[in-house]
């Protein structure tokens, strides 16, 4: 199989925005059936200062709708990464420092409040909410431009599931809704049926629709 060039899939704007990095193409079908076991292992890395209680939602929403999860030490971000002319962090090169550190069948998930960027078409530096891979080993979210700090878990479950391979969604509603230049967060309400049944294939366990 001949190997597919990653590519940028935004979910909002330079002043909102979600998105994931596409290493190959996923099939748009849903699988029936029984969920499988979980097929990865959620490891959340807080990054610099972040809210406890931003990061307990993000730990609880994770584990609720994908299944366990490793909450590791908190580190701070790597100098590296550091964009000194816009005093923020590159994403990619976050989720690059992230991936090198995930072995196998592991998922790192980096959050944190500091302002995060990426490169978008012909803008060189892009201010971000969220990056990752489709599918991936890591993402990373920030809180530093949502809107609604209480919604940033959304952000989180929408990019640990591009991790899981699921591309953008067109309900309005769902976490995977594509922001297309807003923050559409406080109208999502969760996954979408056919997402849900993507997810499902992937292992994911969907305990918040039952409690």
């Amino acid at each position: 199989m001949n190997p597919i060039q990653p590519f940028l899939i935004f979910a909002c704007s330079i002043l909102v925005l979600a998105g994931c990095r596409e290493n190959q193409t996923d099939p748009d079908e849903i699988k029936a059936g029984k969920p499988r076991k979980q097929q990865f292992v959620i490891k959340v890395l807080p990054l610099g200062p972040v809210d406890k209680g931003s990061i307990e939602a993000a730990v609880s929403a994770l584990e609720k709708y994908a299944g366990p999860v490793t909450l590791l030490k908190p580190q701070e971000l790597p100098s590296h990464s550091f964009y000194a002319p816009r005093n923020r962090y590159r994403a990619d090169k976050l989720i690059k420092w992230m991936d090198a550190k995930a072995e196998r069948g592991e998922v790192y998930v980096g959050l944190t409040s500091s302002d995060i960027s990426t490169t978008k078409d012909n803008i060189e530096d892009f201010g971000v909410i969220g990056l990752g891979y489709r599918p991936g080993r890591a993402c990373v979210i920030s809180s530093f431009r949502l809107k609604n700090k209480a919604n940033f878990y959304k952000v989180v479950l929408h990019e640990v599931a591009h991790a899981a391979g699921l591309p953008h969604c067109p309900e309005k509603s769902c976490f995977l809704r594509d922001a297309k230049g807003g923050d559409p967060t406080g109208e999502e309400t969760g996954f979408c049926s056919k997402c849900e049944k993507f997810l499902q294939s992937k292992g994911w366990v969907f305990e918040l629709k039952q409690g």
